[in-house]
C-alpha cells in the first residue's frame, strides 16, 4: 500500500502520508467516531473526493479493528507501564518528544496548565506557541483542496484552538482566554517575520478564531471584562496587526467591551485611527466610519451615527444611504441634490453609476415626471438592451409615436456594431414582434447559439424556414468531431421537434448522417440514444 504514515493525532483527527504519482501526499480526515464529517488532500486530482480518501478510511478502519481485538497472547501497554519506573517514563517521554513534535505538542496541550504562574505578566502560552510556529513554512505542495476550495492547515494550532474550546466548555474561561491571548499575538508575529509565497492560502480560521472564543466567553459570568478592555486597548494599536486580519476582530471585541464597560475610549481610538489617514474617501477610512456608526447606534445614540452619515457624504454607500431616507421622508429634492452632485462629480470618472440612475428613476416615477423618466431609463439602454427598462422607456411615449422612437433605437444600436451580430437589435425586435425581420436579422448572422436563443420568437410563423436554418447548422458543425459536437447536434434535434414538422426532418437528417458519419462511432452511438 502507499500510504506511508498513518497516526491518529488527536481523538478522531487522522493524518495520513501517501505516496502519490507525483510526491507525497498530505491527507487528514476527521471523523465523529462512525463517518468522515471533514476531510482534505494535497493531491493535484480535481476529482471530489479524491481517491485517496477511501483509502485511507479503509486503513483508519483497519487499524482501528486491529486496536480493538481481544488477544490474551498480546501484551497491553497497561500491563507494560506497571513495571516501568516513573524516572524511566520520564526520561523516555523527554527522549521521544525531542524528535517528535506531534508528539511535544500532545503533552503541551495536556498538560501546559500545570506550569506554575510565577509571573502574571507573562502568559506561558506564549512561549509554547513560539515554539509551534518557530521555523514553521509552507510551500505550494502544502496547499490541499478541502470543502471546495485550496487552503493551508496548521495542525498545531488547531489543537490549541481546540483545547481553548474545552476550556470553555469546562467552565474554565481564564485558561481559554490566556490561550487565545497567546494565539492572537504569536501568530501575528509570525505572519509578520515569515518569509512565505503561500500565505493568503493559510486557512483565515486562525484569525478568526481566537476572537470567536473570546466573544463566546464575554457571556459567561465573572469575566474580568476590565482587565479585557485594557488588553484590548493596548494590544491591537500593536503594528503587527497592521498586515493581518485581526484589526477588525480586535475592533468588533473592543467595541463591545467599550459599551461593557461604559467606556468612550473606542471612539478616541477610532478617530485616533481615522487621522492617521490622508484620503478620508478611502477604503479604510470607511471601515472606521462604520465602526464608529455601529457603535453609535447599538449604544442607542443613533442621531450621532446619522451626523457621522452626514459628515461624511464622500464615502458613496453613506451617500446612498442618505438619500435613501431622504426619499422615504419623501424629501426628493434633497435626495435629487445629493445624487446629481455625484453624478456630476464621477460620470467624467467611467465610474458604474447605474446605482444612481436607478435612485434617479424612482424619484422621476415618484413625481411623474415623464421627460426625466425617458431621460434617465435611456441612460439604461443607451449601451445594449435591458427588457425592464426597456418597457418604462418605451412607456413613455405614445402609440403612434413609439414605431418611430423604436426604429431610432434599432439605428442607434447599428451604430455600435454594423458588421457583426447585435443582440441589442435582435431584442428589440423580438419585443416588437416583428418576427420575419427578425428571422431575417438572425440568418445573416446564422450561428448555432445565437438561432437557439430566439428562434422561438420566430419558429411557429415561419416553421420551415427555422428548420432550414437549424439543418444548415448542425450540417456544419457535424463536419467536425468530438462528443461536445454530438451532444450539442443532438440538443438542436430536440429543439428542431418542437417545431412543427420538425419531427420528420430531423428522422431524415439522422437517416442522412448514419450513411455519411457510419464510421464515427461516437456519433452513432449519441444519435441512437436521441
Amino acid at each position: 500500500m502507499n500510504i506511508i504514515d498513518l497516526q491518529e493525532i488527536s481523538p478522531n483527527v487522522w493524518n495520513a502520508k501517501y505516496r502519490g504519482n507525483y510526491g507525497i501526499y498530505t491527507i487528514k480526515i476527521e471523523t465523529d467516531g462512525n463517518k468522515t464529517v471533514k476531510f482534505s488532500c494535497s493531491c493535484p486530482s480535481d476529482a471530489y473526493p479524491c481517491k485517496h480518501i477511501p483509502m485511507v478510511e479503509e486503513a483508519i478502519r483497519e487499524r482501528i479493528a486491529k486496536s480493538q481485538k481481544s488477544n490474551y497472547h498480546e501484551i497491553t501497554l497497561e500491563q507494560l507501564l506497571k513495571d516501568v519506573s516513573q524516572k524511566e517514563l520520564y526520561d523516555f517521554i523527554v527522549r521521544q518528544a525531542q524528535y517528535n513534535p506531534q508528539l511535544k505538542n500532545t503533552i503541551l496541550l495536556e498538560f501546559a496548565h500545570k506550569i506554575k504562574k510565577t509571573d502574571t505578566t507573562i502568559n506561558n502560552y506564549n512561549q509554547l506557541l513560539q515554539d509551534v510556529l518557530d521555523g514553521l513554512y509552507f510551500d505550494y505542495e502544502d496547499i490541499e483542496y478541502s470543502d471546495g476550495y485550496d487552503s493551508i492547515e496548521i495542525d498545531a494550532l488547531d489543537g490549541w484552538l481546540k483545547k481553548a474550546q474545552d476550556y470553555v466548555k469546562q467552565n474554565n474561561p481564564e485558561e481559554a482566554m490566556l490561550i487565545c491571548k497567546a494565539c492572537i499575538e504569536e501568530y501575528a508575529t509570525w505572519l509578520n517575520e515569515t518569509d512565505c509565497d503561500v500565505l493568503d492560502y493559510i486557512e483565515p480560521y486562525y484569525q478568526e478564531e481566537p476572537f470567536a472564543i473570546l466573544n463566546q466567553i464575554l457571556s459567561m459570568p465573572e469575566i474580568d471584562y476590565k482587565g479585557l478592555f485594557d488588553y484590548c486597548k493596548s494590544e491591537m494599536l500593536e503594528p503587527k496587526y497592521k498586515k493581518t486580519a485581526m484589526e477588525d476582530n480586535f475592533s468588533e471585541l473592543f467595541m463591545k467591551l467599550s459599551a461593557m464597560v461604559g467606556s468612550d475610549d473606542f471612539i478616541v481610538l477610532q478617530d485616533k485611527l481615522l487621522e492617521e489617514i490622508d484620503d478620508k474617501s478611502s477604503y479604510e477610512a470607511k471601515k472606521i466610519l462604520q465602526r464608529k456608526i455601529y457603535f453609535y447606534r447599538n449604544s442607542k445614540q443613533p442621531d450621532k451615527a446619522d451626523d457621522i452619515i452626514k459628515e461624511n457624504l464622500q464615502i458613496e454607500s453613506f451617500r446612498a444611504e442618505l438619500t435613501k431616507k431622504l426619499m422615504a421622508e419623501n424629501k426628493l429634492q434633497e435626495a435629487k441634490k445629493l445624487i446629481n452632485e455625484f453624478i456630476l462629480k464621477k460620470e467624467n470618472e467611467d465610474e458604474w453609476l447605474d446605482s444612481w440612475y436607478e435612485l434617479s428613476l424612482q424619484i422621476a416615477q415618484k413625481e411623474n415626471n415623464t421627460t426625466e423618466i425617458r431621460h434617465v431609463s435611456f441612460l439604461f439602454i443607451k449601451s445594449r438592451f435591458k427588457a425592464e427598462y426597456y418597457e418604462i422607456y418605451k412607456s413613455t411615449f405614445a402609440k403612434e409615436e413609439w414605431a418611430e422612437e423604436a426604429e431610432k433605437l434599432i439605428k442607434h444600436y447599428e451604430k455600435q456594431e454594423k458588421r457583426w451580430f447585435n443582440s441589442s437589435i435582435a431584442d428589440v425586435l423580438r419585443a416588437e414582434k416583428q418576427e420575419e425581420r427578425l428571422m431575417k436579422y438572425v440568418e445573416n448572422h446564422l450561428d448555432m447559439s445565437i438561432l437557439e436563443k430566439y428562434h422561438t420568437a420566430f419558429s411557429s410563423t415561419f416553421p420551415e424556414k427555422t428548420l432550414a436554418m437549424f439543418r444548415q447548422v448542425a450540417d456544419k458543425h457535424a463536419q467536425t468531431t468530438g462528443r461536445d459536437i454530438y451532444e450539442r447536434i443532438v440538443s438542436l434535434f430536440r429543439k428542431m421537434a418542437n417545431i412543427k414538422g420538425g419531427d420528420e426532418v430531423v428522422r431524415e437528417m439522422i437517416n442522412q448522417y448514419r450513411v455519411l458519419y457510419k464510421n464515427r462511432k461516437a456519433m452513432m452511438e449519441i444519435i441512437n440514444k436521441f
